[in-house]
């Protein structure tokens, strides 16, 4: 294939997936969705990979391109819906008159309250446990970790913060 005809297989199932995504998320809700967008991430890059075959031009590039395309809007989404920053702006944008006093802002996002809320959404995502008093990780989180410290080494990023 050419840099161009790459470019486009790419391009066009990245924007069916995405579409796709976008209706599946809109007419179910926003429940469970890493597994929904995995999913038909899958299901494009398959589809990508079968049409690629049928025509007689199977192109890895594309398909490489094509996935990193769709991980980083995986990424780009996960992130607004677990930014603070975007929750510390909507909670003033929600207050009366736009505005709230620093005290009480500071009452709802200080250090102690957020890193209770960050335990509450990783129990109920499944990463960690409490049992007998004591903070676990579960399966789920073992292999997300994995996955992460094996990108790290792969890419000789050393972990930080």
């Amino acid at each position: 294939m050419t840099m161009w005809a790459t470019l486009t297989v790419s391009v066009t199932f990245f924007a069916a997936a995405a579409a796709a995504h976008l209706l599946l998320c809109a007419f179910t809700g926003g429940s469970r969705f890493v597994l929904k967008s995995l999913l038909t991430g899958f299901i494009f890059l398959a589809l990508a990979a079968a049409w690629e075959y049928r025509s007689g031009a199977l192109d890895f590039v594309s398909l490489y391109l094509y996935a990193t395309a769709w991980l980083a809007y995986m990424i780009f989404f996960i992130n607004l819906l677990n930014s603070v920053t975007l929750k510390m702006l909507a909670c003033l944008a929600e207050a009366p008159d736009g505005a709230m006093e620093e005290t009480g802002f500071l009452t709802i996002f200080n250090e102690e309250t957020g890193i209770n809320t960050r335990l509450r959404d990783m129990t109920a995502n499944g990463f960690i446990k409490l049992e007998d008093g004591r903070l676990s990780i579960t399966g789920k989180a073992g292999i997300l970790l994995e996955t992460v410290f094996l990108i790290r080494k792969f890419l000789s990023i050393d972990a930080v913060g």
